[in-house]
């Protein structure tokens, strides 16, 4: 049986190819050449699979797009409708990337895992003895949309002072970039430039990654207190810079985490960009 998955996040799209229980094959496309469920449909003809996973950022219940801040072009459509000619699989990227870290990665063994990924936006998820915790509707573990500042700035999703708004990457890039003009110096046009400011030296860029850890560590923390998980996996694309946040991220959620709550083990993600794959994945093989 082959199966596939498509990882369908802000900027790319990860897609990966399993038969055997093996990853045979991967690869990527930018999301605006897919930036419509029919051209989506168009990519997918490219592929041969008998079931199809589609880990999506956005709201979905029932198959339904309720919100996608990031991929506007797909609300409304109902994506069990569009894509009735696969053996579908639909569920949130955010949830997928749990779920492959919590059965083949960084929280393997672990009946409690919390997943948070950074990327364009931020997303979450939770695993609770090998099971993806939905929430009573199936939108819960939207972490990215906890407020961590009441009069902070504006978030796509219509709130203010979301996580997102401060941790994702197009609106942190955004934050930078004015700083950096601010004081002369050419601006980074993403977060891989502004990490590779950071490990050349530029105090500035240093400093950015600080702040992320700090605003990070307020979110982090606020989890701890409410789930008290037994680990934490960090993926996305800014985890990568995991090094140079982690110690900000820690010393705030010492400042923040409630004192009863015993230290939760916090680490970056085992299975890097394939995580949400292998969830995928193990959505389809668990079926037996």
């Amino acid at each position: 049986m082959r199966v596939l998955v498509a990882d369908f996040g802000g900027l790319r799209v990860k897609w990966g190819l399993f038969e055997g229980g093996k990853l045979v094959d991967k690869g990527f496309t930018d999301s605006v050449s897919v930036s419509n469920p029919e051209k989506f449909q168009a990519f997918l003809k490219g592929f041969d699979f008998d079931k199809f996973v589609l880990g999506f950022a956005g709201l979905v219940r029932n198959g339904v797009v309720l919100h996608a801040p990031n991929h506007p072009n797909w609300d409304g459509y109902n994506l069990y409708r569009i894509f009735g000619d696969y053996d579908i699989i639909i569920e949130n990227d955010a949830n997928l990337f749990t779920l492959g870290e919590a059965i083949y990665g960084a929280g393997k063994g672990r009946n409690f895992v919390l997943g948070i990924t950074l990327g364009t936006g931020v997303g979450g998820g939770l695993v609770i003895n090998g099971q993806i915790i939905r929430g009573a509707g199936g939108l819960g573990m939207e972490i990215g949309h906890i407020t961590i500042g009441m009069e902070g700035p504006p978030c796509n999703c219509g709130s203010y002072g979301c996580a997102e708004a401060y941790l994702g990457g197009v609106y942190f890039v955004e934050r930078a970039a004015r700083l950096f003009v601010r004081h002369g110096k050419s601006p980074p046009k993403s977060m891989k430039h502004l990490e590779e400011s950071a490990r050349m030296g530029v105090r500035l860029a240093r400093s950015l990654w600080d702040e992320y850890g700090r605003y990070l560590g307020v979110l982090v923390a606020s989890l701890i207190n409410v789930f008290d998980p037994e680990i934490i996996v960090l993926g996305g694309g800014i985890a990568g810079a995991y090094d140079l946040f982690k110690d900000a991220m820690f010393k705030e959620i010492q400042r923040r985490r409630v004192a009863y709550v015993l230290q939760t083990e916090i680490v970056a993600s085992a299975l890097g960009p394939d995580a949400a794959l292998w969830g995928g994945y193990h959505l389809v093989s668990s079926q037996g």
